[in-house]
């Protein structure tokens, strides 16, 4: 190979690599940002055996496996191809009693890690520029939890927007079975898409579990009525989460393209696994070639 071929594919790549690592941006298209595992061919898992929730930064894309605990796995990986080659599985294997396992992925506003978890440390925008979340989830009809059980969409938020309080954070999650009801589909993707009139509940933010924002005696509030409410002023979004578990029991399934609409500012991500090489396999392709070249000029 001519040392400018060579130039040529060594740029070639470092772009399609840099690529992958530039994670999430705004996007018109379908497809979103490409995110690509933390490994090649089949992808990478993240699990944790033990009960204290323990994460993985992705690349420096701004995802994070979090939240993994109690045998709980998250990983980008090919079990289950969507919009291209793979999607963020996310498996629980214990519970539904006891110390049972959970696994998320989360995008987070300048994450920091402490205690082997990662935590939000800056604000994406205000809660009220929120116009809408969208994804696609997937079930394996091998899960053994309730049949009304997906992976959850999650919108973490700051209820005061001062990011030097904590005991204010927490979130909304949007789940099927509060919107459409009834037995999810199983071994088939399905695309949700959330915004005004979807409903609701939240974990945390200082209310407690379940908060009946609105005051009218369900705790399944729309967005739009949570925006609505004087509480949620100040409101700042940390982040968006998608997962599994906590008290599920075994469940296999998996997310991809992963979106939000921010003050008509919108972000996708698409979850993928990446085709080039490892630094390994480029090290042997490079002997490979210099061994071509050797064979070629001795038979001449």
């Amino acid at each position: 190979m001519k040392p400018r071929m060579t130039q040529r594919l060594k740029r070639g790549v470092v772009k399609v690599w840099a690529a992958g690592m530039l994670g999430l941006v705004a996007t018109g298209g379908a497809s979103g940002a490409v995110v690509f595992a933390n490994g090649g061919a089949p992808g990478d898992a993240f699990t944790n055996a033990g009960g204290t929730n323990q994460g993985q930064a992705v690349g420096a894309t701004g995802w994070y496996y979090n939240n993994v605990r109690n045998s709980g796995v998250a990983g980008i990986n090919t079990d289950y191809a969507r919009s291209g080659n793979g999607s963020a599985n996310l498996t629980t294997t214990i519970g539904p009693g006891g110390a049972s396992s959970k696994a998320d992925i989360e995008y987070l506003a300048n994450a920091v890690q402490f205690n082997g978890n990662w935590f939000a440390n800056g604000s994406l925008g205000s809660f009220s520029a929120l116009t809408g979340m969208q994804y696609d989830w997937y079930r394996n009809s091998s899960s053994t939890n309730n049949s009304d059980q997906h992976p959850a969409m999650r919108v973490l938020l700051d209820l005061d927007g001062n990011l030097a309080t904590t005991g204010d954070r927490g979130g909304l999650v949007f789940e099927r079975a509060y919107n459409v009801g009834g037995v999810v589909p199983t071994d088939t993707w399905v695309t949700e898409s959330i915004g005004a009139t979807s409903k609701l509940w939240n974990f945390g933010l200082g209310l407690g579990t379940e908060f009946d924002i609105d005051g009218d005696g369900t705790p399944y509030d729309t967005l739009a009525e949570w925006q609505a409410s004087g509480r949620m002023a100040n409101a700042v979004i940390l982040g968006f989460s998608v997962g599994v578990g906590s008290g599920w029991g075994p469940f296999d399934g998996a997310a991809d393209n992963v979106g939000w609409t921010i003050a008509s500012q919108s972000a996708t991500s698409n979850f993928e696994v990446s085709s080039v090489p490892e630094p390994g396999t480029l090290a042997l392709l490079g002997l490979s070639l210099v061994g071509m070249g050797f064979a070629r000029r001795r038979k001449q």
